[in-house]
């Protein structure tokens, strides 16, 4: 598995919006546009330049503890990456609704390229080398026959093989209030895959201060 191309936008409105229920905006004291060598060489460096001020922190932890419903600014800051992940993991992925995902296709793409341990997590050392090679055989009967039905059914036959460790690609916009619900349910799962998921998620720009979460043991 891998995480690749994290971009991480919105927190200048994120943080004004937070101070809307009691118009204190005049106590906010978090910064955007400062880029200085500090700031780009920090854990928290983000794309717009935005420092979280002591004041802003403080109250954004106060609300995440008083629940879902008052933290609604944490919807507001996007999270955009390329996630690669065995199948079994973005079965368990779809339960988290607040999320947008565009995935590489089996349908389309399968058939176009040949099977190779790479493509699976743990380079699938529980699958018998007899499987690649019959599922192999079947891609080179698609790509060779010329009758649609012929073609139709091998490929049903391929998907119907493919193991839930294939790897698939899939390009997500979640927010932060999402990925806390994810970091607070996964974070002590059996799956080592969500483990990596988890740690990501406390690697994100001030998910940390924002959140009151803790680095994961």
């Amino acid at each position: 598995m891998k995480i690749e191309n994290t971009k991480v936008y919105g927190f200048s409105p994120a943080i004004s919006a937070m101070r809307n229920p009691m118009d204190s905006w005049k106590l906010s004291d978090s910064e955007h546009g400062n880029f200085s060598k500090y700031n780009t060489l920090s854990r928290n460096f983000n794309l717009e330049g935005f420092v979280l001020g002591a004041n802003d922190e403080k109250l954004s932890r106060k609300l995440v503890a008083s629940g879902t419903e008052h933290c609604k600014h944490l919807r507001m800051i996007q999270v955009w990456a390329n996630m690669t992940l065995p199948r079994y993991i973005w079965q368990e992925f779809d339960t988290y609704q607040h999320m947008v995902k565009i995935s590489c296709s089996t349908m389309h793409k399968l058939m176009s390229y040949d099977l190779t341990p790479e493509m699976f997590e743990g380079n699938i050392e529980s699958i018998s080398p007899a499987y690649l090679e019959d599922t192999r055989a079947n891609i080179v009967r698609y790509r060779n026959a010329t009758a649609p039905d012929m073609k139709r059914k091998f490929k049903l036959i391929v998907k119907q093989l493919l193991p839930e460790s294939f790897l698939q690609m899939r390009s997500i916009n979640a927010n932060y209030q999402t990925l806390l619900n994810i970091y607070n349910q996964r974070k002590t799962h059996e799956l080592p895959e969500w483990t990596e998921i988890c740690k990501w998620i406390l690697s994100l720009p001030y998910f940390l201060e924002l959140t009151g979460g803790t680095i994961y043991e």
